[in-house]
């Protein structure tokens, strides 16, 4: 059975939706903090004409030390402050450290143009927080994610707080490999908050928390045209939803991906989806374990019929999903769902608890599916 009312993919967040151009971001409150020191040997991007007063454009100085500590294998620090930055801030194999999310701030002047982009070795952001003073339309372009990896391999991003992109959050693809993604804040973007794609490997997201996304909260996803799988992917420890606008976690064509100990609430689709879509040509899905995670009160979308969990195929294969010990709550219809016309293999469900679903507990529809020592099925 085909499901209905399937949102759009986005191939590499290349849609036609479009939208209107937002209001200008008013920068919230904060609670004084106290300032993390500079990191030992880095290089302050105000000795480079860096100005923090949120209006001079920073983004020279920026690069020129960026550069500097690239040459000298060190880092570069972000002292306290607003820095405006006027396009893409392209960051190769180096790390920047602020004084932390409240008191060092990049602010992006050009809705169309303002990704921090990272490639090379090592490149790593921490520690302060990427705004766009207004977001343009959603077209797809890398140019108006807020965080974009390219390749990049060994990076990191930690403790960074991601307000307004035109596409995603943090976007990594082209076969980036080894990075950790941990204890960042994303909220309202148009896209993806996480989106993970084009062969990446050997990521890990952990402890983040996402809000208010256009799109999937957390997405993994395998093209055909893509040079490999998305593979060797951990999603632990996240706190996601809060009136997303599409899926929560989902894993559309990919291998060896954990999801451990989220928690899920308020999206329009469903809490966790595992697929392969044919109208975005993606990749089959092998060796996924879901397990121990909270999914409540998922699929508000009231054209839509998706359950909190649901397992989905119109095309491939999706084979060896496992799903252990989840909670899942006050759906807005079926608790679990297992169906579409594409090849469903074996399911596992193990110690998984259903409580309070809009409509029937389970629908299984297809695949191979195995229940043990659940409750409320």
């Amino acid at each position: 059975m085909k499901i209905r009312g399937l949102r759009e993919r986005r191939g590499r967040l290349t849609g036609v939706v479009i939208f209107a151009l937002t209001s200008v971001l008013v920068w919230p409150s904060v609670t004084p903090a106290k300032a993390a020191g500079s990191p030992p040997a880095a290089i302050s991007v105000k000795s480079y004409g860096a100005v923090p007063d949120g209006r001079t454009d920073s983004l020279p100085a920026f690069q020129k030390a960026i550069e500097m500590a690239k040459r000298q294998g060190s880092s570069v620090y972000v002292p306290p402050g607003n820095y405006a930055l006027s396009g893409r801030l392209a960051v190769d194999g180096v790390g920047i450290t602020g004084a932390g999310q409240n008191l060092s701030i990049l602010t992006s002047t050009n809705p169309s143009s303002g990704s921090i982009d990272l490639t090379g070795s090592h490149a790593a952001l921490k520690d302060l927080t990427h705004v766009y003073k207004s977001t343009a339309a959603r077209d797809g372009s890398d140019a108006k994610n807020s965080v974009t990896v390219l390749g990049a391999s060994n990076f990191s991003i930690q403790n960074v707080r991601i307000i307004g992109a035109g596409t995603a959050g943090i976007l990594i693809r082209d076969e980036a490999a080894n990075g950790i993604i941990a204890n960042n804040v994303i909220k309202n973007t148009k896209a993806d908050g996480i989106h993970i794609t084009d062969g990446s490997s050997g990521i890990r997201v952990e402890d983040n928390t996402i809000k208010q996304t256009g799109d999937d909260t957390i997405a993994v996803v395998s093209y055909k045209k893509d040079p490999a799988t998305t593979s060797d992917i951990l999603i632990r420890g996240n706190s996601v939803g809060y009136a997303s606008g599409a899926r929560g976690i989902s894993v559309v064509g990919g291998s060896g991906v954990k999801i451990e100990q989220n928690t899920i609430n308020n999206t329009e689709m469903a809490g966790i989806y595992i697929a392969v879509e044919s109208a975005w040509k993606t990749r089959d899905v092998n060796d996924v374990n879901v397990s121990s995670n909270t999914i409540v009160k998922t699929g508000t979308r009231p054209t839509d019929d998706h359950p909190n969990v649901l397992v989905f195929a119109d095309t491939g294969s999706i084979d060896e999903v496992r799903f252990d010990r989840n909670i899942i709550r006050d759906s807005a219809n079926a608790g679990i769902g297992v169906w579409g016309e594409g090849q469903i293999g074996k399911i596992y469900f193990t110690s998984n608890q259903v409580k309070n679903p809009g409509r029937a507990a389970t629908t299984f529809k297809k695949g191979d599916i195995t229940s043990t020592g659940n409750s409320g099925f």
